[in-house]
Formats: C-alpha cells, structure tokens, sequence
C-alpha cells in the first residue's frame, strides 16, 4: 500500500491544538457527538502572568493531564519520547511513521516546525510544534497533515518526508544542547466506545462549577495549585490582561491577544450548538430566552474577536473599552442563563 489517509473531519473547536488534533479524529463519528457535548463546558485560564512574566492561557478545561494525553474515551493513546526514539536512524523515521498510519494511529510528531515550509515561523528560528500527521503517499514521498499555515489557517497539506526528517534533526538537536524539553510524540487509535449517551450529570455538575468559578474535576489525581481561575472567573483575568495590554505593562509576557477572545468566541459558539443538539434531541423544551439569550452572546463575542483583529491591523484604541464593556455584559449574563440550563436538564 503505497498511499493510506485515516479519515479526519475539520475539527469543531481549533483555538489550541490539542483539541483541533483529537476532535479532527473524534468528530468523524457519530457515536462520539453525545460526548462532545456532555464536555467542553468549563474554561480555565491563568491567574498569575504579571506576577511571574509566564504566559496567560485561557483554554476549554477537562481537567489533568490535557487532553493529549490520555483524556479522550474514543482514542486508544500512546506516547513516546526521543530517549526512545534516539536509536531510530533519520533516514527510518518517515517509514515508521507510514507504518503507524498503516495499522490505524494517527501521529501527533513533536519536531521542529520552523523546518516546514507550509509554517508561519518557517526559517525564523526553532519552534518546537506538534504535528498532526493522518496520512502519506509513498510515490510523493509526503505526509498528509493538519496544522496552522503562515496565513494563520488551520488546513490539511502535505508535508514532504525532507522537510519532516529535517523538523526532526533539528528537534533533536534542540534537545541535545538542552535548548528545549521534550513534549513527546503521540499516537492515537479510534476505538468505538460503549454507547456514550449524553450525561446530564457531567453536565450540570460542569455548568455549576462554571457559575461558581471553581472546578471539582480530577482533583483524586492532582493537587489543587490555585494557579487559574475558573468558569465566571475568567472574565476578571481576562480584563486584567487587556488592561496590561493597553497600557503596556512591562509585566506581560509573551501574548496572545487575539487567541483569548477566538477561545473565548468558540466556548459561546460551542454553548449554543449544545442547546441545539439538547433541544434537538428531546432532552430539553425549546425555550426561546436560553436560545436567543446565548445567540446574542455568540454573535458578540465573535464580533470582538473581529474587532480585536481589525485593532491589530489598525490601531483602534476604543476596543479596550468595548472589551471591558461585553466582558462585564458577559459576567453578568451567562450565570442566568446557565441556571436556566440547569433546570431545564434537571426538569
């Protein structure tokens, strides 16, 4: 077999790539909807950046380890590190990968992707980067792949097997002179769980958790550090941020202005597409304030993204008023709605 694709759909959620990756393979299945959607409910993101310089993250929370690692009951996960790799000869890398395709794993490679051609930090230094491999055409001598292109797209492409032995001499490199740690390489196998109805337990215990900005997940397999902030919570930090951002706070460390408010927009894209799968389902009524109401918050959250990103382009300073503005609407207006969730799905 000289050519094999696994089949991938365009992943519903692509604000970081943990989740574009898995879900790309989850999303294929039908079987795996009522999980979606009993899931992706709470957010987390960090709550000491100016303190230490570290980088603020607001992302989906399902708890720990991220979903990489074992977090996903539809993808059989195996992991391995370059110590393990180490005797693997450059030359053997694209035909093991093609072997792993071969019996069904899709490859999520740590490498070097400032050494792929299709990358915004292409030839801009080193930038260690997983990379999302589902296929390969042996004739071409390339891998098919998913990841963000230089224009900032998430797209599948192809992905020559130099470029890839390249990516990985240089990662290895990298972690040879001690320049960066090794996030390992995963391979993941889509297995037809038990039947997966939505649970409404997950659910309303997640949604309460969201209300009170706090979260009971996991907490039997890690200690609870107080490092990030949950749920209603978020939107104070994330005010903390814009405001360091607009007054350019020497604190702030690296950023990713526009990636908050687009992780921001998909968990409100996110909500309404799960009331209308609950609705559509016959597990909730239709009831025209909880849609409208999250609609409308939807549509104002993309519109800041929008804005955000036009700001970016040209200096628009009044956008950190509409931030502050939408983030205090949204502070106010989530917790009644999601209380009117709660008892729909109790009821």
């Amino acid at each position: 077999m000289n050519a094999m694709q696994l089949p991938v759909l365009n992943p519903p959620l692509k604000g970081f790539l943990r989740w574009a990756y898995t879900l790309s393979i989850t999303s294929a299945h039908e079987e795996t909807i009522p999980w979606y959607y009993s899931n992706f409910i709470q957010l987390s993101c960090t709550k000491k950046f100016l303190e230490d310089g570290r980088q603020c993250f607001l992302d989906f929370f399902r708890g720990k380890p991220n979903e990489l690692n074992f977090n996903n009951p539809f993808l059989l996960t195996c992991s391995v590190n370059y110590t393990i790799l180490e005797n693997l000869a450059l030359g053997a890398w694209p035909k093991f990968f093609a072997d792993q395709i071969r019996n069904g794993y899709y490859c999520v490679v740590f490498l070097d992707e400032s050494k792929l051609s299709p990358a915004a930090t292409y030839q801009k230094g080193p930038f260690p980067h997983h990379l999302f491999l589902y296929g390969f055409d042996w004739d071409e001598r390339a891998f098919h792949a998913s990841m963000f292109d230089r224009t900032g797209v998430y797209r599948n492409l192809q992905i020559p097997f130099g470029e890839f032995q390249d990516a990985v001499q240089s990662m290895r490199q990298l972690l040879r002179e001690n320049l960066a740690a090794d996030h390992h390489t995963y391979f993941y196998k889509y297995e037809p769980h038990s039947p997966y109805p939505f649970d409404k337990t997950a659910a309303i215990d997640q949604l309460r958790d969201y209300i009170n900005g706090e979260t009971h997940l996991n907490r039997v397999n890690y200690n609870f550090d107080n490092e990030d902030a949950f749920g209603i919570k978020v939107y104070d930090y994330l005010q903390m941020y814009f405001d360091a951002v607009e007054n350019n706070d020497s604190r702030l460390g690296s950023r990713n202005d526009v990636r908050h408010l687009h992780v921001l927009w998909e968990h409100k894209k996110m909500m309404i597409e799960r009331i209308g799968f609950l609705v559509d389902q016959g597990i909730i009524p239709y009831d025209e304030e909880l849609v409208d109401g999250y609609k409308d918050i939807t549509k104002r959250a993309m519109k800041l993204r929008d804005q955000y990103i036009r700001h970016e382009i040209r200096e628009d300073k009044e956008v950190f008023e509409r931030l502050r503005l939408r983030f205090d609407e949204f502070r106010d207006e989530e917790p009644v709605l999601l209380q009117k969730l709660i008892k729909l799905l109790e009821g």
